[in-house]
């Protein structure tokens, strides 16, 4: 905690307590996966797995989801997956 003091407009001494917690909200990070990533095959990814889907046509921009997680698709980027990730251990080869 940080303390700063001041004097307001009648010449009164105010301690103010000033938080330490960065501005703003932290990125969010994409939990869309139907297992945990690099629990599949070993050299695999995302981008190669037959459940990816993209929101090509539905929105402004292209966001990756996995199908095998549609159920908890949101509008943000809670439910996107990576295509760098390392493949999941319900990972199919895609075509």
């Amino acid at each position: 905690m940080i303390f700063r003091e001041t004097i307001d407009l009648f010449g009164e001494k105010i301690v103010e307590r000033i938080s330490e917690a960065a501005p703003g909200r932290k990125p969010t990070q994409p939990k869309g996966y139907a297992a945990q990533p690099g629990t599949g095959p070993a050299g695999e990814t995302c981008k190669t797995c037959a459940h990816k889907r993209s929101t090509e046509g539905h929105t402004a921009k292209v966001y990756w989801k996995c199908k095998l997680m549609q159920h908890a698709w949101t509008g943000g980027p809670g439910s996107d997956i990576r295509m760098r990730s390392p493949a999941c251990a319900r990972w199919m080869k895609g075509d």
